[in-house]
């Protein structure tokens, strides 16, 4: 089957997880002998073809690209929440070259492929990694709470507190906007329950309901043999770990705050920073960045306890199922995709989000208990097996059988190439 995987972002640089995800899905569906490329928007060294392995990735740019100096991370452009066209000329040029069975999109970029799919050729699954299909701020929070749902005035409000006026509101109206296109989406795949439940409004109406489809692990993650311990954590003893985005939504803060009184065990945090990291850290934190992911996983295997403190609602973090199947006990906030990830009292411990001393006093007790961190690990190793790559990607190679079989309302194609013209 041919395969065209489209991203917002697509490593280098590794700048999370969803493009982490991208590259794992690229890569696994080639070695299954599909026909794979990618495209993904252009960084500050602009559109060009190169080879991920056997992959070719696309970097194509457009309109949007004229937003760079607003981007919080010049090395992470984000499509807007409306179709940009150079970027939907440059997709559509594409497509009518490789001539996909499957376009897979993973992020904004979306808005641009509905300007001309999907074909009676051509089907358009999308994979909802976070809350983006209807959420501008990707997170789903509304004043520190879940959201209890879309509305418009009350989406520019919160778009523009975080965003600012001008650009908050372009991309709350843009997803509004978009709503009606993005119903002829052909699937819908959501990494968890959460997910799903948010985007549902997405396929009201259609007889296709958002598929479940959590991310994965290599199969090689589970491999026992080890390396010894990265150069960046203790050389011996217990530690703590963290890895991720240093922000307040996934509740670095939090755990910080819970650590101040924990301090005769190293807290070792992996971390991407941001505008709103922390500028100053506790005795006994190291921090770390620009960790090769293989080392990652690594440290993981050696760690007493892996933390994922998320306020917000986590969608299905990637992290904490590398951790489990590492064998590190994982204490992780009991909201979003993370109950479905973990379970509590089995494969570690599960605690209200920003809660510091629920936080600080599950530590505590593991710390404690070097023969329930055991149990807990092995239990996360086999649980994270229904993660890994053969058991996940059949899945989704499912869905692309299933969309290539049905047959669609046809495009009038001629009509998309003389919009593109």
């Amino acid at each position: 089957m041919r395969v065209l995987q489209a991203t917002d972002t697509y490593p280098p640089p590794l700048v999370g997880g969803q493009p982490l995800h991208v590259q794992m899905l690229a890569r696994e569906l080639a070695d299954r002998g599909h026909e794979v490329e990618v495209a993904a928007l252009a960084g500050p060294d602009g559109p060009r073809t190169e080879l991920d392995g056997v992959v070719p990735v696309h970097r194509v740019t457009g309109f949007s690209r004229l937003l760079r100096r607003f981007y919080e991370d010049p090395e992470r452009p984000f499509h807007p929440t409306v179709p940009d066209p150079g970027v939907a000329r440059s997709l559509f040029r594409l497509v009518q070259r490789q001539q996909p069975d499957v376009v897979h999109a993973h992020s904004w970029i979306v808005h641009s492929l509905l300007a001309f799919l999907p074909t009676r050729r051509t089907r358009l699954v999308v994979t909802m990694h976070e809350y983006g299909a209807v959420c501008a701020r990707l997170t789903y929070m509304h004043h520190d709470a879940v959201c209890s749902g879309p509305r418009f005035a009350k989406c520019v409000a919160c778009a523009s507190g975080q965003y600012g006026v001008a650009r908050g509101s372009a991309l709350a109206a843009g997803l509004a906007a978009a709503r009606p296109l993005r119903r002829r989406v052909d699937r819908y795949l959501a990494v968890s329950t959460p997910v799903a439940e948010a985007g549902a409004s997405l396929t009201r109406g259609s007889d296709a309901p958002i598929v479940i489809v959590p991310p994965f692990l290599a199969d090689d993650s589970f491999e026992i043999s080890d390396h010894g311990r990265p150069e960046f954590v203790p050389p011996t003893g217990d530690y703590l770990m963290f890895a991720g985005a240093l922000g307040p939504h996934k509740g670095i803060d939090v755990l910080l705050d819970a650590y101040a009184e924990l301090t005769a065990v190293p807290l070792v945090v992996v971390g991407l920073r941001r505008h709103d990291s922390p500028s100053a850290f506790p005795p006994g934190v190291i921090v770390v960045e620009d960790v090769p992911h293989d080392d990652v996983l690594r440290a993981f295997r050696h760690c007493a306890i892996a933390l994922v403190p998320s306020r917000w609602p986590d969608p299905c973090p990637l992290v904490a199922l590398e951790a489990m199947a590492a064998g590190a006990p994982v204490i992780a906030s009991a909201t979003g995709g993370l109950v479905e990830q973990v379970a509590d009292g089995v494969t570690g411990r599960l605690v209200p989000p920003g809660d510091v001393a629920a936080l600080r006093a599950a530590i505590a007790d593991l710390l404690a208990d070097p023969d329930a961190r055991r149990r807990m690990g092995a239990a996360g190793r086999r649980r994270a097996l229904a993660y890994s790559a053969s058991t996940v990607v059949p899945r989704i190679e499912a869905v692309y059988r299933e969309v290539t079989a049905e047959r669609s309302s046809p495009v009038a194609v001629a009509r998309a190439r003389s919009w593109l013209a």
